[in-house]
């Protein structure tokens, strides 16, 4: 049986892992992959390798990822596959196509609002999904799996999980925003506070008295936010690194602030897992917080890392302050 697994560039490490568990899974498994040295042979022409690979294989396995629905190529290989495959197997009521998705694509939507929409689709970090698939191939495609393969499965979940841990941006993959207490007066909410990002930095510019009133009412709170509408798995890391932090600079160049809180969030209604406080010099603070202390299955539902700064917290009632190089190492 010839798979074909198609790919964005940027994915390359973990997709390679992904070809040769299957390869290793069973005989009878034969993977095409772009990436893979040899696939295509010096002097043919790629575009044609890759239309003659996918008229010649049994399955098409779309590796889902943020890189491959920004990729055009990738886009109209998953077009020319779904046409290609279509008209061979869907009249014998076969599949074809099976995908897979990296986070933060959530394989609910992966596919939602395409004619590939009522397929199913498997996360590929995902032991159960994995095992899902093989199932399918052994009882649908007549593979015969190998033996040993929880072990052999159990290691390239390991090895998929520490890749995708070392490339993971948790500010990519975060909504960012300014929040504050609503009961306090305003016309505009980026005249109490806003955010923008520069230089790989997010720059925090907040304002208590923007109108420059004498009897004014402070906002208890002013957060920079970094909101996870899919939740994420911070106990991830932990797993691999008992040693694992949190770790990040918040660059107080303006001496607007005296000190910031960092609070971790949990589920749907934002529960406060854990809040740590910081003292904040002039300059650049390079700070930090142990995973450890705050291990918790709630740490694999993280909705929310909030920034915090309260009256008490500044300087005067205008600053700007920049946090940056969010990273968990």
């Amino acid at each position: 049986m010839r798979v074909f697994i198609s790919h964005a560039s940027k994915n390359r490490e973990i997709v390679l892992k992904f070809a040769k568990f299957l390869e290793i899974a069973s005989n009878d498994i034969e993977v095409f992959c772009s990436s893979e040295e040899g696939s295509i042979k010096i002097g043919k022409n790629f575009v044609e390798t890759i239309f003659s690979e996918l008229n010649n294989s049994d399955l098409f396995v779309p590796i889902l990822s943020k890189e491959y629905y920004e990729s055009k190529f990738c886009m109209i290989e998953l077009g020319v596959a779904y046409s290609y495959l279509y008209n061979r197997y869907n009249k014998n009521g076969e599949d074809y196509i099976f995908p897979f998705v990296f986070y933060p694509i959530q394989k609910g939507q992966a596919l939602s609002g395409t004619p590939l929409a009522n397929i199913q689709t498997g996360v590929i970090s995902d032991e159960k999904d994995i095992h899902s698939f093989l199932e399918y191939l052994s009882a649908d495609k007549g593979v015969d799996i190998g033996a040993g393969i929880n072990r052999k499965l159990h290691s390239f979940i390991f090895d998929v999980d520490q890749i995708f841990l070392k490339y993971q941006n948790i500010v990519e993959m975060a909504k960012v925003g300014a929040y504050f207490d609503d009961s306090v007066e305003f016309k505009h909410r980026e005249d109490i506070a806003s955010t923008s990002i520069t230089e790989n930095m997010i720059v925090v510019n907040y304002n208590m008295n923007p109108y420059e009133r004498r009897d004014i009412k402070y906002p208890n709170f002013i957060s920079m936010v970094l909101q996870y509408v899919d939740k994420l798995d911070i106990c991830r890391y932990l797993d691999f690194n008992n040693e694992a932090k949190f770790k990040f600079v918040v660059i107080n160049f303006t001496n607007s602030l005296k000190r910031i809180f960092i609070e971790f969030k949990y589920s749907d209604s934002n529960r406060i897992l854990e809040t740590f406080e910081f003292s904040v010099d002039y300059g650049v603070n390079k700070l930090s917080i142990p995973l450890e202390r705050m291990r918790s299955k709630a740490l694999r539902n993280i909705s929310e890392i909030c920034f915090v700064i309260h009256p008490d917290d500044v300087v005067e009632e205008e600053g700007m302050f920049k946090v940056g190089e969010i990273e968990i190492r």
